[in-house]
This record gives structure tokens, sequence and C-alpha cells, in this order.
């Protein structure tokens, strides 16, 4: 099979070049020399494609050995006219988008008076005067949809699918989808999943096959039917998840970005934020607290993207208000029966303190106060002290101390 379907801009001109061509062996008709013929057919056209103006109507005379063609143009309120007709016996059919470019190729010829095939149609008589109301509904045969219709919703990563229209009986067809002009799947499949490529483009279907326009099988003539547009494809939703902030909000500390569960393939983009405010430069995943920050709930904003998805942005919730803190140190002699005290630095105004005392890293019972008297039992152990700051609507925080030297024996 030579032919093949791709999207075209279908023209009228193109098919008055295929109706005085051969590409059926179907001469255009001469006229008698002796006068000129005056029979004539006109009608109207109604379907949800003739407003585009593009149709054309045919009239076929069987003058024995091939069929002689005329043919007229549907105006776009689908009126017609066919003129200069020889008397005889005229098959007519009704084309909505007009022929394509020459190559074989056709748009849907229905025939009068609602039949799939020429053989099928009722014959038209035409004498010297004119014929009138040859019409035709060509959105219809039968009680049948004629032309193929697109179910589903025109969204990314949604199945639309395409149904048959009416054909002759034992009719193969295929299939070619298009968002634009631009060919999405050709083939078999009357169902097509929608891409990211789709997105803002209406997709039309041609469902096609090969036949001669008067019906019967072809081996390379194609006759194609083409689907009213969707509406413009729509990004899809994007799958996302509710970022959550790791780490303690205080000074110094490393905040990081739990972005959450989203759609794979999702990538990322961070903002900072300080009360609501945007921190300038705070675009990666992690953030260091500044000084500046005390006082003030971070936030962090997860910002998803993927093609053909609607580009999604997910706050976290709020921290605790960023908390001034220090590391303790200690001062006194790491001897049994000294006095050890706890220096707590510099923490935010009004923030309560507590302490516990370690000794090699367990805790030492109830030495909570910030001074320690080293006990005997302690020898040879490394102290260090864990100051815990508290305060409403700030974190929570605890530092440790650097470790004393191992604890000497009393002289």
């Amino acid at each position: 099979m030579g032919a093949s379907l791709r999207r075209r801009t279908v023209a009228l001109a193109a098919g008055a070049a295929l109706l005085t061509g051969t590409i059926w062996a179907l001469p255009q008709a001469a006229l008698a020399e002796d006068a000129a013929p005056t029979g004539a057919i006109s009608g109207k056209v109604t379907g949800d494609q003739i407003a585009k103006g593009n149709g054309l109507v045919t009239a076929w005379l069987d003058n024995g050995s091939e069929y002689e063609v005329y043919y007229g143009e549907i105006a776009s309120n689908g009126t017609y006219a066919i003129t200069g007709l020889p008397a005889g016996t005229y098959h007519v059919g009704f084309n909505e988008l007009g022929y394509d470019d020459g190559e074989t190729v056709t748009s849907w010829m229905e025939w009068y008076d609602d039949s799939l095939t020429l053989a099928d149609g009722r014959g038209v008589p035409v004498s010297d005067a004119p014929v009138t109301d040859i019409d035709a509904n060509v959105d219809q045969v039968g009680k049948v949809a004629s032309n193929p219709v697109i179910s589903g919703s025109a969204v990314v990563g949604n199945k639309l699918s395409v149904s048959r229209g009416a054909w002759p009986a034992n009719t193969e067809l295929q299939y070619a989808w298009y968002a634009g002009d631009d060919l999405l799947q050709e083939g078999t499949s009357a169902t097509l999943t929608l891409g990211a490529n789709a997105v803002g483009k209406r997709v039309s279907v041609d469902v096609y096959a090969y036949l001669y326009p008067t019906g019967t099988p072809s081996d390379e003539t194609i006759q194609f039917k083409r689907t009213l547009e969707t509406t413009p494809v729509k990004a899809a939703a994007l799958p996302s998840g509710t970022p959550s902030i790791s780490g303690t909000a205080t000074v110094g500390a490393a905040l990081s970005a739990k972005t959450g569960t989203w759609a794979k393939g999702t990538t990322f983009s961070y903002q900072w934020y300080a009360s609501g405010k945007k921190i300038t430069g705070a675009t990666k995943s992690t953030y260091k607290v500044g000084s500046s920050l005390v006082g003030k709930n971070i936030t962090v904003t997860v910002t998803g993207k993927k093609a053909g998805h609607v580009t999604t942005s997910k706050a976290s919730k709020a921290t605790a208000k960023v908390a001034l803190s220090a590391t303790p140190t200690i001062s006194g002699s790491a001897k049994v029966g000294q006095k050890l005290t706890a220096k707590p630095g510099r923490w935010t105004a009004g923030t309560r303190l507590s302490y516990q005392w370690y000794a090699n890293g367990m805790a030492i019972s109830k030495a909570t106060k910030p001074t320690f008297t080293v006990s005997s039992n302690l020898k040879g152990k490394k102290i260090t002290v864990k100051v815990t700051g508290t305060k409403s609507g700030y974190a929570t925080v605890s530092t440790t101390s650097r470790a004393t030297a191992a604890v000497a024996a009393k002289r």
C-alpha cells in the first residue's frame, strides 16, 4: 500500500484538481459540442465541520464504461449547486472536508440518500430542469454517527479514546492522532495516553481506511474522517508531598528541607523564609541559621517541576522561634574535692537554663546545678556538662561542653 496519512491543510483547489484528473480513472465530463447541458443539482449539507467552507459535492454519471464526475463547492452555510449537467441519473456524494493534496488521499464521501457506498446510494435523475433539495446530514448515516468522536478528558496522563464512526462493513481502520499539526501516534490503536508534548494543543484524530471514494476497497487510495478537536490539553496535577524541616532552630545550626513524597522524576527548588519574609540567597536544600534571625520562625517552600505537570509549591510548617545558644565551658580544676563551675555563655534573653554533669558520658546522679564538686569515685574520668535552654515559643536547645582532663587524685 503506497499511500500514507499525514496531517494536511485541506484545500478546495486541490480537490478540484483531483476531480479533473485521473486518480480514480474518472475523467472530467466533456461538454457536447452542439449545446451546453443545462441540468443542475442543488441542496444543503449540514454537518459539524461544514462551516469551515472546504466541502465538496460530487455528481457521478455512469456512462457505461466509466464515471463522469462533476462537482460543486459547499458554502460555509451548507448550500451548494452543481450546474452544466448532461441528462442522466447521478449518484451524489457529499464530502465535508474537501479533498486533500492529490496524493491518493481524500476525506470521507457520503452518498445520497444516507448511504456508505455509491452502489447503495439512490440515483438522482437529471433532465434539462434543475433538481433541488438534494440534501444531506453528513453527521449521521442512518442512525449512526458518521464521524469519529474523541472521549476522555484532555489532561496529561489521561487516556483518550476515539469511536470508529460509520464505515462500510468489514472496513479495517487506522488512527492518526495529532496535537495541532504534530503527529503523536499512528497505527491501529483507538486510544492514546496524553504526554507532556501535547500540553496547550488541541487533539484530533484522522480515522482512515484504504477505500475508493465509492466506498469500495482500494490498494492505495485512502479515505479519512476527522474528529472535532478537543479543548487544549492541560498539564496534570503534580502529586506532591508536604515538606518538613529537620534540625534545631538555633543560631549556627544547619537546617535541612525534607521534600516529602512527590511524583517520580520531579525536580525541586527551595526558598527559605524567616517569619514569612524571603531570606535572600537561601535557595538550597540546607540552610545555616544566622544570628540576625533570633526570635523568628523558619519555613521552607519546596517547588516541584515535572514535564507535563503543573508546577507546584508547598510550604513546611514553621519551626519554633530561633534561639540564641552557646557552648558552655567548665572552669575549675578537675581534681578530687575541687569545685567545677559551668559557664553557659550567651543565650536568648529570658531563657531558663538547666544543667546536667557527666563522667565519661554517663550522667552523674543529682549533679544538676551550675557547680559540681568532684567526688573520689570519679578519679580518672573526664567531666562534661550539658546546658539546656528553654523559653516559651522558642526551640529547646541543649549544648555540651568540651571534656575536662581526667580527674586527678587529691593532693
